[in-house]
């Protein structure tokens, strides 16, 4: 598992993408329009970019792609948190992880 946990502005999302991208994987994130044109940006198009909607809606062919997340906190707040009236306040992540 790749995790990448640096300060804003250091070039984690390009990381991610490019991680994606080499792994033939997609990534989750909430606002899918504004990372696809991030990605573009990057000259990084051709990663799968989904929202919640296209996991639960999925086509077989998303079934076996290695999944990458774009901005946990966000996702999980926005996905699993809100819908229950529960706040994200805090987690913790290994930053060195030998899978």
């Amino acid at each position: 598992m790749k995790v990448i946990a640096r300060p804003v502005g250091t070039g984690k999302t390009k990381e991610l993408l490019l991680a994606a991208q080499a792994a033939g994987g997609m990534v989750l994130t909430t606002n899918k329009r504004a990372l696809q044109v991030k990605a573009q940006a990057y000259g990084i198009p051709e990663v799968r970019i989904v929202d919640w909607d296209d996991l639960l809606y999925r086509d077989a062919e998303l079934n076996d792609l290695p999944l990458f997340v774009h901005k946990l906190d966000d996702v999980m707040e926005e996905y699993f948190w809100d819908d229950y009236g529960l706040k994200l306040a805090g987690y913790s992540v290994a930053l060195e992880r030998n899978d």
